[in-house]
């Protein structure tokens, strides 16, 4: 991590703000040698947290190295990105370099803890992003104030995103209802809404569920604990099946 690399050059990215972090430490590590030098040397010795697959490539508590260096790997075929066990600072500086990947359709971050700095950086970037048809935040401390960032962003300026995934939050509370409700209304682009291990207590859920009666085309996908409230719905029948 960058705190343990005691580089002048490092300490100078930390200061910049997330979109910046990531193009300059790619430009600072490409020109300098002796840089990666050293960070190559901190990494000796770690297990290996990359695996390459023929359509992406996974990457499991990695360093800032180890990302430089996926990143200079990436081709055309590598459209699925997963991170996992990640470090917020990690998140942040490779969030900028994958969503302005126009080859990257697949974003997967589960077990990591997303700051309101990643969170942030994420909606600016979805903002404009006209390639990415997946996001998954498994399990990444997302909170109501996060959820109504990142619906917004898909309703006002997102029409591209067809699969959101929200499982395993469990601070995503009944405040998150209307937010997910009115996303499932208004962004006509959006076919699968996962949501399940959440907060969201029974009316909660029936307000979403209430929902998918207006949009037709969207999958909505629920844990266990919430069956009763969906079976017990009126409009069960005409909804049972998404």
């Amino acid at each position: 991590m960058t705190e343990n690399v005691d580089i002048p050059k490092i300490k100078e990215i930390k200061t910049r703000s997330n979109v910046e972090r990531a193009s300059l430490f790619l430009s600072l590590i490409k020109q300098d040698s002796v840089l990666l030098d050293q960070l190559r040397k901190k990494e000796h010795g770690k297990p290996k947290a990359i695996r390459w697959y023929d359509d992406g490539v996974e990457l499991t508590s990695p360093s800032l190295i180890q990302c430089q260096e996926v990143v200079s790997l990436l081709t055309y075929k590598h459209m699925i990105i997963v991170i996992k066990e990640s470090s917020p600072d990690i998140v942040c500086d490779l969030l900028p370099v994958l969503l302005q990947n126009e080859k990257v359709k697949s974003l997967d971050i589960r077990d990591t803890q997303l700051t309101q700095d990643c969170i942030s950086s994420l909606c600016n970037l979805l903002a404009n992003n006209k390639s990415l048809l997946n996001l998954f935040l498994t399990n990444c401390s997302i909170d109501d104030k996060a959820v109504a960032d990142i619906t917004n962003v898909l309703q006002t300026h997102n029409n591209t995103l067809l699969g959101l995934t929200f499982n395993n939050n469990p601070r995503i509370t009944s405040v998150s209802a209307q937010s997910l409700s009115e996303l499932i209304i208004n962004n006509s682009t959006l076919t699968s809404l996962q949501i399940t291990d959440t907060s969201i207590s029974s009316d909660g859920i029936l307000l979403i569920i209430q929902s998918l009666t207006i949009n037709k085309n969207i999958k909505l996908y629920l844990g266990m604990k919430d069956k009763d409230t969906c079976t017990e719905y009126h409009d069960y029948n005409i909804i049972k099946d998404r």
